[in-house]
């Protein structure tokens, strides 16, 4: 039942938040749901950098591009630091879209 609770409210939280990197809602693929799902272990709809990492991994073994560069040369570290825009120490589905966009932008 909390599963399904967080498929429905994953993307309501994610879509109103617009980015100075990119206005506009973010649409969540039910793959990156999943993912964040799994990664956001204690539900704050953020991720520390330890949940970035599983998050990252999840993503990796659905053969999503960006993710699978991040595990291969292990820059997890790395691609949190460039994730976190406003280095909180926490990555937002906002900030999370738009560290990929960019990155993919310049590949």
């Amino acid at each position: 039942m909390m599963k399904q609770f967080l498929y429905l409210a994953l993307p309501c939280a994610i879509l109103p938040q617009p980015l100075s990197a990119q206005q506009g809602p973010i649409a969540a693929t039910s793959v990156e749901v999943d993912a964040w799902v799994a990664a956001d272990g204690n539900t704050d709809a953020r991720l520390d950098r330890t949940e970035f990492e599983v998050f990252v991994r999840a993503m990796a073994e659905t053969g999503q591009t960006t993710a699978r560069q991040i595990r291969m040369f292990g820059a997890f570290g790395f691609a949190f630091g460039i994730a976190d825009k406003d280095n909180d120490g926490f990555v937002s589905p906002g900030e999370l879209r738009a560290a990929d966009d960019n990155h993919r932008d310049r590949n």
